[in-house]
């Protein structure tokens, strides 16, 4: 078994406070250094553009930005959140459970976040920002969030839907010209109070990725956002079925009809979180939890780290209580941390356990 190095970031003050505070953390990590930096300045117009919708959907992060570039002395341009905006996202599970389906009548989010440790931030921050909602998530491309949950009890976590938008080999060219997905966490994140604030404020946003966003609030309700080539379907949760969840495939009959391909083992851990969620009149927290400790196929974590498609993160989320159940890499074989928004970790950096698994190269076809 390997190990690698996570790390938990604790994040107050204004935006360009922020962003020297982080650009101080990141000297001290000279490899991260050569991934956040570009050697040469982005084209000035899409860089323009970019900072444009920044400010209009998640206003602050631009001071971010500059605060972090002038810790390090260099321009804000330099910067390739500014140019790429989206790490390769690979496979993640998410399933919102309702009130009407939990024992203690709480909502619940499960999340499983699949990557590969070498192209994660591997990086948990709890997030204040003066006057905005304070949130506590993962990092994507260190200033951008793959999920989190904020003061208020509105939840949002992300998951890829087909094959995943971006510049890398191997990725689906751009459609639309938008913002990417972690731009799009941490605006709602920190700008909304629950999910029917974060449905308008998707309204008009240009998006560039194609996802399921599952919204969820401490009020008991949930939807979930399905996006692909600038369309875009919401699906509210029924608190008759009592949950709603998504992996990294079209669920909405809209969206089938665009991109009816799939990944079988999307609809493996599909069908799992499914039929666990719809066999049980009343789901435990404890129930809830053990989901999240069975390894693909039997399971929706999944230990095929050198296919870049491994449970870096896991989260169980407790939206009334307001509180996460976190392991950094798989849940499996690495320690549970229990976790309040707004607070920090009794530790910056801990050493992560890895273990890979090779399912075959079944684990990589694509059925309709």
């Amino acid at each position: 078994m390997n190990s690698i190095q996570a790390s938990f970031s604790y994040l107050e003050g204004n935006s360009y406070e922020i962003g020297r505070r982080q650009g101080e953390e990141i000297k001290k990590n000279p490899n991260a250094m050569n991934v956040i930096l570009s050697s040469e300045s982005i084209d000035e117009t899409k860089f323009k553009d970019t900072k444009r919708l920044i400010d209009q959907y998640c206003p602050g992060l631009n001071e971010e930005l500059q605060g972090f570039a002038d810790s390090l002395n260099v321009k804000p341009s330099y910067l390739n959140f500014f140019d790429e905006t989206l790490l390769q996202p690979g496979g993640c599970s998410l399933g919102a459970v309702l009130p009407s389906k939990t024992s203690d009548g709480k909502t619940y989010v499960l999340r499983n976040y699949d990557l590969s440790p070498a192209i994660s931030d591997m990086r948990l921050c709890t997030t204040k920002v003066k006057g905005k909602y304070s949130h506590t998530g993962f990092s994507v491309s260190y200033f951008g969030r793959s999920e989190g949950l904020n003061e208020e009890g509105f939840c949002v976590a992300f998951a890829s839907c087909g094959i995943p938008v971006g510049k890398h080999p191997g990725m689906k060219k751009p459609i639309i010209k938008g913002l990417q997905f972690m731009v799009i966490v941490r605006a709602l994140l920190e700008n909304c109070k629950d999910v029917e604030e974060g449905i308008t404020y998707l309204e008009n946003m240009p998006i560039g990725t194609n996802m399921n966003l599952l919204l969820a609030d401490a009020g008991g309700n949930v939807a979930l956002v399905e996006t692909y080539d600038g369309e875009k379907v919401v699906e509210r949760g029924n608190p008759k079925s009592g949950f709603l969840i998504a992996t990294n495939h079209a669920v909405m009959p809209e969206i089938i009809k665009l991109e009816n391909r799939k990944l079988e083992q999307s609809e493996i851990r599909y069908n799992f979180l499914k039929n666990n969620l719809e066999s049980n009149n009343f789901l435990t927290k404890k129930k809830l939890q053990q989901l999240m400790f069975n390894e693909y196929p039997n399971g929706i974590t999944v230990h095929n780290f050198e296919e870049n498609f491994g449970t870096v993160h896991s989260i169980l989320f407790n939206l009334n209580d307001k509180q996460l159940d976190i392991s950094f890499g798989s849940p499996i074989n690495n320690k549970i941390y229990k976790l309040k928004v707004g607070e920090t970790l009794s530790f910056n950096e801990l050493e992560v356990f890895i273990e890979n698994s090779n399912y075959g190269p079944n684990f990589w076809t694509l059925i309709k």
